[in-house]
């Protein structure tokens, strides 16, 4: 079953079009967006989570398209936005207690042990707390009442490499219930390729794919190529070159190469500029 499904989606802004965007994301998986700034990311996210209106296309959430949602359905998304939702004079024990006072399936005792593991002092007022702890707050209160999903956007901004690698050590802890599922986007490609099933990647407001991460590292590879061998592969075998002074790259389909070719592996950063490189050409 999917949990999430996005079909034909648009949304138009003075000096921005979404375009016809669509994906899935099955029950039990974590899909990363990535994309340039700009791209459409945080346009999709706001979409899915209603602060913005469409202006064509479907959203459907647990089955229902996006406008039957129940108060309980919504209280089994959880939404991670960059920036701090809660009141800067709060504490960290008062934010606790407002969320508490609104979602019947609030975990307490989850909420603070995520603030145990986050180093969250519970009378530490939100104002004095960091970037980073402001963002660590806002995915503990996301992770403690029971959502069946996790929408988040650039979560990991402002956290130092150790807690990044705890957070995304917790949302795969989070989609063990296979009931679960997340929907992250970030400009650091790394972090979603390291928990992510899939991948959807959004350029200039269209989806340029949305596909399994480990079917797209089998289908690409980097190789080094000199312009006469370049005339002899096949057109649709190269997506696009990358010359520098010293030496020349291109990203390839592998089955659509000689096995003559050394390849070398290339990761979901690096199959996303190679097909921004080609677009910049186009």
């Amino acid at each position: 079953m999917n949990i999430l499904e996005i079909e034909k989606l648009c949304k138009n802004y003075k000096n921005f079009t979404l375009d016809n965007v669509s994906f899935n994301l099955p029950e039990g998986a974590i899909m990363g967006l990535i994309g340039e700034n700009g791209a459409g990311k945080s346009t999709i996210i706001n979409l899915i989570t209603g602060a913005v209106q469409k202006n064509g296309g479907n959203i459907k959430i647990f089955g229902k398209p996006q406008e039957n949602l129940t108060d309980e359905d919504h209280a089994c998304i959880g939404t991670v936005l960059s920036g701090c939702g809660f009141p800067e004079e709060m504490t960290v024990g008062m934010a606790e207690r407002v969320m508490r006072g609104m979602y019947k399936n609030w975990d307490s005792s989850a909420f603070l042990k995520y603030a145990a593991d986050f180093q969250l002092p519970l009378k530490k007022k939100i104002r004095t707390l960091s970037t980073g702890m402001k963002m660590r707050l806002e995915i503990a209160a996301a992770l403690s009442h029971n959502a069946r999903l996790l929408i988040l956007d650039e979560v990991t901004n402002g956290l130092d490499p150790a807690a990044r690698m705890d957070v995304l050590d917790m949302l795969l802890d989070f989609i063990q219930d296979e009931r679960r599922s997340v929907i992250i986007s970030s400009h650091i490609v790394g972090d979603l390729e390291k928990i992510c099933d899939y991948i959807t990647f959004i350029h200039q407001g269209k989806i340029v794919f949305s596909e399994n991460k480990d079917d797209l590292l089998e289908e690409y590879a980097i190789i080094n190529i000199d312009d006469a061998q370049l005339k002899e592969l096949d057109e649709t075998a190269v997506i696009a070159v990358n010359k520098t002074s010293c030496t020349q790259t291109a990203l390839v389909l592998k089955n659509k190469i000689p096995g003559t070719f050394e390849c070398e592996k290339a990761g979901i950063e690096d199959i996303m500029v190679y097909y921004i490189k080609r677009s910049d050409k186009a």
